[in-house]
Parts: structure tokens; C-alpha cells; sequence
């Protein structure tokens, strides 16, 4: 049984004081906001070597390693990234032409090594898990091991853009993550990233571990997204899904809902309510004032 100290009952995206028991998802409670419809995980502590131990497991995460060392090596580059890497960096340089990068989440510096090869941004990397922050650094991207927060508190300098991908879904604070995200980026920077996107139907469907509680811990729609980055001091400038048959639906549903998915999308296009897995967000700072709450 969870303690009363480990449940939370506040939305840390709109902050509304009291949301409401919303279902159980791999033998966690899940919370919804009704106000703003971000849904999380009651319980909030979770062993921060959880992350390591699943995903050094995992054939994914060690395809990443190697991913790293075939970018390094000068056989794997920007056409390789994910797409809403790709997306977001092609959205990043028709703002930006140079500048100082941070990536928060940089996992073993893939995305920072094109970045800077590709458009020579300079870089820096946080990234809280060591073996990943280790890969990095012996690449020779900088990467700082620990949390954005603890970076946040000793860090001199302002950034031009920050992104983190696929980040955000994991902390148990993601108003402070953005908060100090915030005070590391210019007053003109942006900042880009992804979040699995809960409009999609099979967001909370999955039956995959590192897709599920207590990996992932917050679960965003647009509408949630965006009261949370004005709460950190942000504005939602653009959105963007890819809405493909993906591997979580074949994991859900069996190779013939994946192959059924490709006339569901179909359908949906055509009235206009498509959306995708992945969420990717544009976001800009407030040039008035503190953050607002």
C-alpha cells in the first residue's frame, strides 16, 4: 500500500489542488487532472537506478551505444536519427543558424555529435544515468552526469536552444525540470521537445515495460503540455505527430491490429482527428516576467 507521503493528489501541470482516481495501469494508480487531462502516477519516488537497470537490458538501449559509436566513427549521422529528431533540428536550425545547444537527456551524445557536425552548434549534454553520460564524454560530446536541477545549480552560462526527447514522461517533478530548463535558456532561445503523446489512443495501452509505470510517470496531451509550460514560463508555439503503424500497436494488438492500423489512419486522416505515438513541441519563452503560475 502506498504511504500517504508518496501519493499525490495535485496536478503539477495546471496545478489544480485536487484530481481524481483515474485507473490502474501495470499495478500503479494513475491520476487525471480534470481540468487540463494530464494523467500520472500517484506515487512519485522511484529509484532513480531503476532507469539503468531496465534499460541496460533492453536490445533497444543497447542499439542506442552502438548508434553512438557508428556516429562517432563517421557511419551513421543525421538520417539515422528519429524522426522527431530529425524534425526538431530542421525546426531548430530555420530559427537558429549557430548557438550553443544543450540537451537534457542526452543519453550517449548521439544527437549532440550531429548537431554539431551537421550545423556546428556547439554543445552540452545532462544526462543522469552514468554508463550513458560515460559513452558520451568518451566521444567527446561534454555531458554532465546528474539531473537537470543539479546542473541548473551550478551552471554559468545561458543556452540558445535546449531540447530533450523523450525525457519528460519519466520525472517526478516536470515542473521543476522545465523551470530550470527555463533559466538556462536565453530569453530569445527555444526550446524543443518530445513526450509520448496521450491524444493517441493506445498511449495507455501498452504492455511493453519501459512504456508503462514505473518507467513512464506522466502521460501528456497537448492541452496538459501547454498548461505546464506556461506554468514553467513557456509558450506552445507548434506541435507535431507522425501518425505511423508503430511497434507499440503490434505489441497491444498482434501483428494484425499493426497491419489494421494502416486503414484506421487512413479513416482518421480524412476527418481530420489523426495523431501519432510521439508528440513533438516548440516552445518559447515568456518575455514578460517570472514564470507564471
Amino acid at each position: 500500500m502506498l504511504s500517504a507521503s508518496a501519493i499525490v493528489v495535485s496536478c503539477a501541470a495546471c496545478g489544480m489542488e485536487r484530481t481524481e482516481n483515474y485507473k490502474i495501469y501495470n499495478g500503479h494508480q494513475l491520476n487525471k487532472c480534470s481540468r487540463c487531462g494530464f494523467v500520472f502516477t500517484a506515487e512519485r519516488k522511484f529509484p532513480v537506478n531503476q532507469y539503468e537497470d531496465v534499460y541496460s537490458g533492453l536490445t533497444a538501449y543497447r542499439m542506442m551505444i552502438d548508434d553512438a559509436r557508428l556516429t562517432f566513427e563517421g557511419k551513421s549521422g543525421y538520417r539515422q536519427l528519429w524522426w522527431f529528431k530529425r524534425k526538431a533540428l530542421s525546426w531548430l536550425h530555420g530559427r537558429l543558424s549557430s548557438g550553443h545547444l544543450l540537451d537534457l537527456g542526452s543519453g550517449p551524445g548521439t544527437l549532440l555529435m550531429v548537431a554539431h557536425r551537421k550545423y556546428g552548434y556547439e554543445v552540452q549534454g545532462v544526462e543522469p544515468a552514468s554508463a550513458a553520460a560515460a559513452v558520451a564524454n568518451g566521444y567527446g560530446v561534454p555531458t554532465f552526469c546528474g539531473t537537470v536541477e543539479e546542473y541548473c545549480a551550478h551552471a554559468r552560462e545561458k543556452f540558445d536552444a535546449i531540447t530533450s526527447f523523450e525525457v519528460l514522461e519519466h520525472v517526478p517533478d516536470p515542473l521543476s525540470f522545465l523551470s530550470s530548463a527555463k533559466r538556462l535558456l536565453k530569453d530569445q532561445g527555444v526550446l524543443l521537445l518530445s513526450v509520448p503523446n496521450l491524444d493517441d489512443r493506445y498511449c495507455l495501452h501498452q504492455q511493453i515495460k519501459p512504456a508503462m509505470p514505473p518507467i513512464h510517470i506522466n502521460f501528456f496531451s497537448r492541452k496538459s503540455l501547454r498548461f505546464l509550460l506556461k506554468r514553467a514560463g513557456f509558450k506552445m508555439q507548434r506541435t507535431y505527430t507522425l501518425p505511423i503503424p508503430t511497434s507499440s500497436v503490434r505489441n497491444i494488438h498482434g501483428l494484425r491490429g499493426f497491419i489494421l492500423r494502416i486503414p484506421y489512419l487512413a479513416i482518421t486522416r480524412l476527418f481530420e482527428c489523426q495523431d501519432g505515438t510521439t508528440l513533438l513541441v516548440m516552445a518559447t519563452p515568456f518575455s514578460h516576467g517570472p514564470n507564471l503560475h
